[in-house]
């Protein structure tokens, strides 16, 4: 049965906003571009504006275009996919096809209303200074991922005055989609059942939310079951360099190890590098196992056991929960936690 359109009430303003709400307009201006800190306004003024300027489905004009007309015309949605420069662009490219495939299909939205896609980078740790953000006069809603912990303490204090969705991240008032935070506990039986006793986790610094839960997972499952914490090895990077250095730095230094946890499918890639340049074979010497399951991953030397969700995965659900709130701007945030898959390879069998 097709979708029964829902009725246009025409584009809320900062005028009409100001009206519902009982407020001056001055107030509505201030609270929509997050200015209301310095303007002095009361935590309850803005809780109360912000309510109504998102049941109203109020969102910022852009370049004077009549986004939101109430006439038969399209109403055209810029829609940002905003991840960090640090990141490899590679992490974001499902996430954007799954993005671009759910504008298309226009799944929860309205029959007269179109978009377009564009990817905003910013310097991890400096998502605030990211033009147009605040005032939401660059596009009408965002995907955000790959922030970092100080990124996640200016959203945690900050309302963007359009729909957004976090990627791996869970903070108060916004709408995420996150991995189930046991993965890194999931590893850990698996590389038990392998029969690996020494073991370690590679990750890159500085911790983001995401990767954080992944090695406190993995180190409480290994301590509850060995009595002893594993070894970290701590890259300076994300990258496939970054994690072949400080993996080969650890095997120099006499570290010991028969399961390497790598917290990145990427990471896991320069792992194996160091590994064989130390003169040991994977999986007989060390199993390695990486998140995410890459497009790339079945085809290491050997094929890499990989758990996690997949970005495809995570890239379907948040394009559906952003248009779900371009549809419905009045329903309540909410998370949905994705389960994981273990995709079991040679990486982690002894021949």
């Amino acid at each position: 049965m097709a979708k029964k359109p829902r009725k246009s009430q025409g584009r809320a303003t900062v005028t009409s906003i100001a009206k519902q709400a009982g407020v001056s307009i001055a107030a509505v201006s201030s609270v929509l571009t997050n200015r209301h800190v310095e303007r002095r306004i009361s935590p309850k003024t803005v809780e109360k504006i912000r309510n109504v300027a998102r049941r109203m489905g109020y969102m910022p004009n852009i370049n004077a275009r009549r986004l939101r007309s109430g006439t038969a015309q399209a109403q055209n949605m810029i829609i940002a996919f905003v991840t960090s420069f640090e990141a490899p662009l590679s992490l974001a490219n499902d996430l954007i096809v799954e993005l671009r495939k759910a504008m298309i299909d226009g799944e929860g939205a309205g029959p007269s209303m179109s978009f377009s896609l564009m990817v905003e980078l910013f310097r991890g740790g400096e998502l605030q200074k990211m033009p147009g953000l605040l005032a939401g006069d660059h596009f009408n809603a965002a995907i955000i991922t790959n922030t970092t912990a100080e990124d996640d303490q200016f959203l945690s204090r900050t309302q963007l005055p359009y729909p957004v969705v976090l990627i791996n991240r869970t903070i108060a008032r916004y709408w995420g989609v996150i991995e189930d935070p046991q993965i890194g506990a999931e590893v850990a039986s698996l590389l038990w059942d392998a029969r690996r006793r020494q073991l370690a986790v590679l990750h890159g610094s500085p911790l983001t939310q995401t990767t954080r839960n992944r090695v406190d997972s993995f180190m409480r499952s290994v301590f509850e079951r060995m009595g002893k914490l594993p070894d970290e090895i701590v890259a300076g990077q994300l990258t496939e360099a970054a994690a072949y250095e400080a993996t080969l730095r650890f095997l120099k230094r006499g570290g010991r190890v028969d399961g390497v946890y790598a917290t990145t499918d990427g990471m896991a890639l320069g792992a194996y590098h160091a590994i064989k340049k130390a003169g040991l074979s994977i999986p007989d010497d060390v199993a390695v196992v990486g998140v995410g399951d890459y497009e790339i991953s079945p085809f290491f030397d050997p094929p890499l056991t990989s758990v996690g969700v997949h970005r495809s995965e995570m890239g379907l659900e948040a394009s559906r929960l952003l248009l779900q709130q371009l549809e419905q701007p009045d329903l309540q945030p909410s998370q949905i936690v994705l389960p994981i898959e273990t995709m079991l390879r040679a990486s982690t069998s002894r021949k």
